[in-house]
């Protein structure tokens, strides 16, 4: 199918899910010709420096995806159509209905096969293999992909948040956009906040403010072992707040739907995410104080963004950087932990004398 045809079809099949960004036929353009200008066609090589270049895709391509968020399953198949590789998704076992609903939206000759299954030939015959899952699992995958295949592999991420000011109820709402969405399991989901000034009094408010936030909100169903797991962690933690100085806690009235901690520890600690939001002072030495996690960063929201806060997040190890309330909602040109998007799913083939 030509380019032009798979632009409409992906642009199509996306209007069913508005959180995937500004897909429209005029983005997914810009798109293109940002990552691959011209060589990207269905015309004859094109004019590149001395030479002539064409980006050919990667084909097949086998995304092995996970449960927790199917934006990451669904841009990544998006890419691989864009480009016009053949594309095979190992789903996880209990499914993805988003990634169904999209694969049947699109033209059959654009569907990708779906198997809860690893068929083995996909491993030996893929040109490139996109995993989203544990660090066990990219490591898993990593010793048994080939050196000719290429390799994409999407481990574990934190995002965090960096603010100066108070909270209004600006921040707040900014905040829980961030928390929310997929339960707080994806990459994008911030896990703590650093606030400069009084964070004691920021995370009081803010607790207030989430009250107002969230009372409209559908309250998440948990199931019995996650439910037991939430509330023995908030039990240590309201322990902790009752024994230990500058430790706060507030949470939901009668449902599991949120948490607010204050922890005068800089550093990080195990959360069990699921609407869990840790509020830490800013510490003198920012860098010092996330060195142990800086190869594991993804996004740090910003209130706000200026040019210095941006060269902080940057010099902290972020992949991408953002206005707070915006973590989970990327552009559609996002280079997804640092990689390009749609380059990583081609090869350039150089055609010299024409």
């Amino acid at each position: 199918m030509k380019l032009d045809d798979r632009i409409e079809a992906v642009v199509s099949a996306a209007a069913e899910f508005p959180w995937l960004g500004d897909f429209t036929s005029e983005s997914v353009r810009r798109w293109i010709g940002l990552e691959l200008g011209p060589y990207l066609s269905d015309c004859e090589p094109q004019r590149y420096g001395s030479q002539h270049c064409l980006a050919v895709p990667l084909s097949p391509i086998l995304h092995v995806v996970s449960g927790n968020t199917p934006n990451a399953a669904l841009q990544s198949l998006i890419r691989g159509v864009i480009v016009g590789a053949a594309n095979w998704i190992k789903l996880p076992k209990e499914g993805l209905p988003e990634v169904d609903i999209f694969v049947h939206a699109l033209p059959h000759d654009l569907r990708p096969e779906l198997s809860s299954v690893l068929h083995p030939r996909w491993m030996e015959e893929a040109e490139a293999i996109v995993v989203f899952g544990s660090d066990e699992t990219i490591q898993e995958f990593s010793k048994r992909v080939l050196p000719t295949q290429r390799f994409l592999g999407h481990g574990h991420k934190i995002s965090l948040g960096l603010i100066w000011g108070r909270c209004d109820f600006r921040i707040a709402e900014g905040i829980a956009r961030d928390v929310f969405p997929f339960d707080q399991l994806g990459c994008l989901s911030p896990q703590f906040f650093y606030v400069a000034g009084d964070s004691a009094e920021f995370a009081a408010e803010l607790s207030k403010r989430l009250g107002e936030v969230r009372s409209k909100a559908a309250t998440a169903t948990r199931e019995r072992g996650l439910a037991a797991g939430l509330r023995a962690f908030r039990e240590e933690w309201k322990f902790r707040a009752a024994t230990e100085p500058d430790v706060f806690f507030w949470e939901s009235y009668g449902n599991l739907d949120w948490v607010v901690i204050h922890d005068p520890n800089p550093g990080l600690v195990t959360s069990p995410l699921h609407g869990t939001i840790f509020i830490k002072a800013m510490p003198a030495d920012l860098e010092f104080a996330l060195s142990p996690m800086r190869r594991q960063i993804s996004t740090i929201g910003l209130s706000t963004v200026s040019l210095e806060s941006a060269t902080l997040a940057i010099r902290l190890g972020a992949q991408r950087i953002c206005e707070i309330g915006q973590m989970q909602y990327p552009p559609l040109t996002w280079h997804h932990d640092g990689w390009p998007a749609l380059g990583s799913f081609v090869r350039y083939v150089d055609v010299e004398g024409l």
